[in-house]
Order: structure tokens, then sequence, then C-alpha cells
């Protein structure tokens, strides 16, 4: 009975599915918004739109199953959830005003943390200190890799900051809705949040980027063949990356999903490196090593947590091990 349990090939799948669409969503984003189109929020409800579009569709043909929520209770905790959704999304938009992408994508790396604390509030999870050890060169190397920015702006510091700690309740409310109590799998809580998230992003769209420069650029996209083809490609992207991220975290937890997501940034930079033909910094690939290296600590001490696990319900059925 003293085996490791693997990790499980579905959560394989989804981490690999969750990489690729990421993948997909960064690139076209990158081109979409060295475009006229450069509507972030505006963008984000387009996406949510088009995963609930896609979620009916897929009911309706039978691929999936329309799950309701049970109670006010429920309903109330995918509101929230998809709240924190465009919470983050405005305020990460905002603080490009005041600092650089590479500087939010690093501070960003701090949301383990955040994560942390939040399965300790919302989902009464205690994380022991050699988890919480591990998560120093989690985040301590990806800031080292974007580190070196001179343009610091304490307002956009703050602003990311607090999307960062919008992403880490947003995690913690997914895992405590994707648990067996809620009822909810990933396609119905992705169903659920894109139709609740939409009522809050079209009007907060309509107040940032006003109604008829929306309109103007719709049309300008309707003309454009290459824009549109990034736009929809963009928006399938973007549906991916939110139902592999739901089933990630379904399979492995909020906080092992956004220590995989440091780790994905690192893949992203690789890869953006080979299709942009971007500069990488000695600082960059030290910064990355690091990150990888902290993912890996972590990976191998919730590894001990799953065999303790497994071990204690092993000796509490008997042997018998569902």
């Amino acid at each position: 009975g003293g085996r490791t349990p693997k990790l499980p090939a579905k959560a394989v799948a989804a981490v690999v599915g969750w990489y690729c669409a990421t993948v997909l969503l960064i690139t076209t984003n990158k081109f979409l918004m060295g475009t006229d189109f450069g509507l972030p929020v505006f963008l984000t409800f387009l996406h949510m739109l088009v995963s609930f579009l896609w979620c009916e569709f897929s009911a309706n043909v039978g691929w999936s199953r329309r799950v309701p929520l049970k109670n006010w209770r429920d309903a109330g905790k995918v509101f929230a959830l998809s709240q924190t959704l465009a919470v983050s999304v405005a305020l990460a938009v905002a603080s490009f005003k005041y600092v650089e992408v590479s500087l939010e994508q690093a501070l960003a790396a701090s949301t383990p943390a955040f994560t942390a604390a939040g399965g300790v509030l919302i989902l009464g999870k205690q994380e022991r200190s050699k988890v919480w050890l591990t998560l120093v060169p989690v985040m301590g190397g990806a800031m080292l890799a974007a580190g070196g920015e001179p343009k610091f702006h304490a307002l956009g510091v703050c602003l990311v900051f607090a999307s960062n700690v919008a992403r880490g309740v947003k995690s913690c409310l997914q895992e405590l809705l994707l648990n067996k109590e809620a009822g909810l799998d990933s396609m119905s809580l992705l169903r659920w949040m894109s139709l609740f998230s939409m009522l809050t992003l079209l009007p907060m769209s309509c107040v940032l980027e006003r109604p008829g420069v929306i309109l103007e650029k719709l049309a300008f996209v309707w003309s454009d063949r290459r824009t549109f083809a990034l736009l929809a490609a963009n928006c399938g992207g973007a549906f991916l990356v939110n139902l592999t991220q739901f089933a990630v975290t379904s399979e492995v937890g909020a906080l092992s999903m956004q220590v995989l997501g440091n780790v994905k940034n690192v893949f992203t930079t690789i890869v953006s490196v080979f299709v942009f033909r971007n500069p990488i910094s000695a600082q960059g690939v030290l910064g990355y090593t690091i990150t990888t290296a902290g993912a890996f600590a972590f990976g191998r001490e919730k590894q001990k947590e799953r065999a303790a696990a497994a071990l204690a319900a092993e000796h509490a059925t008997g042997g018998f091990v569902k």
C-alpha cells in the first residue's frame, strides 16, 4: 500500500489541453491587439458569449447535459465566480495603462499565494509549511524573469495585486463549485458563469469603451477577413481555455491549478520566443528555470500528500481502495 498514486490521465490531458488552448489565445490576442481591435473588456464579453453559445449547442446535440443550479446559495456562488472573473479582467486591463505587460505578468506570478490564502479562508484548507515554501521559487522565479522593469508605478502595481486577489478567489470558488456537493461539471459551470459574466461585462464595456467605438470596430472586423478569422480563433481559444481550466481545477484543485498556471507562462513565453522572435534575456531564462524547479518541488509535495491520503483511506477501509 506504499505506492505513490500518479496523476490520472484525465488530469494530464486537461493540463495539456489548457496549455495548447492558452498558446492559441495568447498568440491571437497579441495579433488582435496589434490591429485596430483594441477593446479588451468587450473582447472578454465576446469570449463569454461564444462560451455560452457553445455550451448551449453542446447540450442541444446531446454532447453534454444541462445541470440546473440546485439552490439560491449555489446561484450566488456562481454569480460571485462570474464577477471575480469580470473584476480580475477589468483590473488587469486598467493596470496596462501604468505598467508594462511583462511587469504585470511578473506580479501575476504571486497569484498562487493569494490562492493558498483563499483556500484557507474559503475552502477551509490548511497547507503544510513545506507547500508554502515551494511557492517561494514558483513566484520569485517568475518575478525575476520579468524583472528589471524601469517603469514602476504604485497605482499600476496595486491594480495588478487587486486583480491577483480576484483571480485567487475565482480559483477557490471554482474548486468549491466543482466538488460533488454542487453537482456541477466543467461544462455546466462554464455555461452558468459565462451567462452571469455577460450581465456585467457588456455594461462595463459600454461605459469604459463607448458603444459608438465598439460598433465602429465591429464594422471593421466584419470588413476585414484576416481580423475576422483572428477574432473567431481568439474566441474559440478563450472557450477552450475556460473549459480546460475548470477541468484542471476539478482534477487537481485551485492551488495546483495556479502553480501550473505559472509553468504555463514559461511554456507560452518559450512559444512566443519562437513565434514572435521575442528576445529573451539570461535573467529571463534563470527566472523561468527557478519557477519550473519550484513547480516541480510543489508537485512532489502534493504527490506525497496524495500518497498519504491514499494510505490513510486504505487503512480506514481495511485495505480496499475505491
